[in-house]
């Protein structure tokens, strides 16, 4: 078995895939406002049914189409009508995506006979051979919202929704070892991780810092310059993206960086901008924007 299938063996206790990495980049992912988390945009394509209910997730080759309500989940095959309905066991949905190479999902799980909180992979093809990481010891209505993981670290890390503004983060690695991680802020925001080292990021919502842990070390500290600012997202490249923001925490000023070597500014808004609005290819396509109109002047 290759390190990817090592890092998602530890990553779902026990899930097994080959070949391949997933990296997890510059996929920005945000706490929910309601039961069940939105990854994807939505889109449409004619090779399957014009469903209404639910959102639409697309697998990576768009050989798949899950439709995933609160309480449902729909897995539609190109070119059939007739979809396969997941059992959840009585369990809600808090989380949903496809793994970005391959025809894989990934569903976080909640509640139940039994209050469960876990991460499901569900393979489409075998979709009743369901393989869980379960989180234990969280108050009832936890629910996981996002995930960071790295082929090459063989670490991943779940954020956890444990009340109304308050989060954990649980960190599983190669050798099983399914633990929380304890942070500087409750009221945690984005989270990202590098492909290559166990170094962990996120944001304190209330107070505007941004954090590095350190995985190997146990170690943590604030990245961010003087000022109040959100993490947006890292890339394979090691880049750091955040964004200054206001009082209302809209973000003024966009920021690229590297850990040990600091941030310089790459864009400056025209107008507060909601961070729901802002990604790192967002920030990317707006500072080529810039450079292209000639006003660097004007907004770097």
């Amino acid at each position: 078995m290759n390190t990817f299938g090592k890092v998602t063996t530890a990553f779902l206790l026990g899930l097994v895939l080959q070949g391949g990495v997933y990296l997890y980049l510059d996929q920005v992912y945000l706490a929910p406002t309601t039961n069940f988390q939105v990854i994807n945009g939505e889109e449409v394509d004619k090779n399957f049914p014009d469903v209404k209910e639910g959102t639409r997730y697309y697998s990576h080759d768009h050989k798949y189409m899950a439709v995933v309500e609160q309480n449902r989940v729909d897995i539609y095959t190109a070119g059939k009508e007739a979809p396969v309905t997941l059992d959840l066991k009585e369990r809600e949905v808090s989380y949903f995506e496809w793994m970005s190479d391959r025809d894989l999902a990934i569903v976080g799980l909640f509640g139940g006979r039994h209050n469960d909180v876990m991460l499901a992979r569900i393979d489409p093809e075998a979709p009743e051979h369901e393989i869980d990481t379960t989180i234990n010891s969280v108050p009832n209505g936890s629910r996981i919202t996002d995930v960071a993981y790295s082929a090459a670290t063989n670490v991943v890390y779940m954020k956890v929704r444990v009340g109304d503004g308050a989060y954990r983060v649980y960190r599983t690695d190669a050798n099983y070892d399914t633990r929380r991680v304890y942070m500087q802020a409750s009221d945690i925001g984005r989270i990202g991780m590098f492909y290559n080292e166990d170094r962990f990021f996120y944001d304190n919502v209330r107070t505007g810092d941004v954090f590095m842990f350190n995985g190997t070390e146990g170690g943590w500290r604030a990245i961010n310059p003087p000022g109040k600012f959100r993490l947006i997202g890292v890339t394979q490249g090691q880049l750091i993206y955040i964004v200054k923001v206001d009082d209302k925490n809209r973000a003024l000023e966009a920021y690229e960086g590297k850990l040990g070597v600091g941030f310089n500014k790459v864009y400056t808004y025209d107008n507060p901008t909601e961070l729901s609005e802002i990604t790192v290819d967002s920030i990317l396509k707006d500072k080529e924007s810039a450079k292209d109109s000639g006003s660097s002047e004007k907004k770097q």
